[in-house]
């Protein structure tokens, strides 16, 4: 972990200072809070920094079962960053072309854990599961992270009871050292690429532990996130009007007046609190 932290400090520091050399930065959506205006051109796509930090920790301090999760981290982390560099030089990925290629690496993925852990009786009916956990999960976290610091923060606590395992120590350990640089007023964005694969590795994570019924209860955050925006879609298209004032949620607390870094510790408590309850009712890690 103390290896993983110190790459990831190191390598997010150097990515930030490759990203400004080369003029690459994040576009700020306009419709977004005004505040965030100012974060326009923060260099972004710190996921790479902090995703090879961990993998050369887990390579060089110790191996675990969980080694084809950085397949389908590599994967997720491919996809997001070929979206991240069409937001920054052409037009991000359109929503099904990215949806149908988490699909098809979630199925691939499937099909390896179906065989690894059973949670039904029927085989295809896991797989099934898998797949949603591992595209939901991805893209939950992806509308996680949009306030500085808080996708690390929930994605660190979530990690925190698989704490034995080297996987979750070196991945904790690179979210630890890239939140140096995230803390607000960040400094560098995960983007997509970071945000995908996390989302996709740590579902993966809970499917190969036998907890994937624990991780709607215990990544509250994200599954709020995502619920949030589905609902102001569907309400806007019923009514012609807002259900919360922007989403993902966020946002909207955003809006009512809290300072972004008390959403972020907060939302950083809720986290806490619903990962110890269930993994308290589901008999611990």
């Amino acid at each position: 972990m103390a290896l993983a932290l110190l790459l990831s400090w190191l390598f997010t520091g150097v990515w930030i200072t490759f990203m400004k050399a080369m003029g690459l930065g994040k576009r700020v959506r306009q419709d977004g809070p005004r505040a965030h205006l100012a974060k326009e051109g923060t260099p972004s796509m710190g996921g790479v920094a902090f995703l090879l930090a961990a993998f050369l920790a887990y390579y060089l301090g110790g191996k675990d079962p969980f080694l084809p999760l950085w397949l389908l981290g590599l994967g997720f982390a491919l996809l997001g960053l070929l979206d991240d560099l069409g937001g920054s030089f052409s037009r991000p990925l359109k929503a099904r072309e990215k949806l149908a290629l988490q699909g098809l690496m979630a199925l691939v993925f499937a099909l390896y854990a179906a065989r690894q852990v059973a949670y039904t009786p029927w085989p295809i009916l896991d797989v099934l599961l898998v797949l949603l956990a591992v595209v939901g999960a991805a893209n939950a976290f992806n509308f996680t992270d949009g306030l500085d610091g808080l996708l690390a923060s929930v994605a660190a606590i979530l990690l925190l009871p698989f704490y034995p395992y080297p996987f979750a120590q070196t991945l904790l350990g690179s979210l630890l050292g890239f939140l140096w640089h995230n803390a607000p007023k960040a400094k560098v964005f995960m983007g997509d690429t970071g945000s995908q694969a996390l989302g996709a590795m740590v579902a993966g994570l809970f499917v190969l532990t036998g907890k994937l019924w624990l991780l709607p209860l215990a990544a509250i955050v994200p599954v709020l996130e995502v619920l949030s925006v589905v609902a102001q879609v569907l309400y806007f298209r019923r009514t012609g009007k807002r259900l919360f004032r922007m989403s993902p949620l966020h946002h909207h607390f955003e809006l009512l007046g809290w300072e972004e870094a008390k959403v972020v510790f907060r939302f950083a408590v809720l986290t806490a609190l619903a990962t110890a309850l269930a993994f308290g009712l589901g008999g611990g890690a």
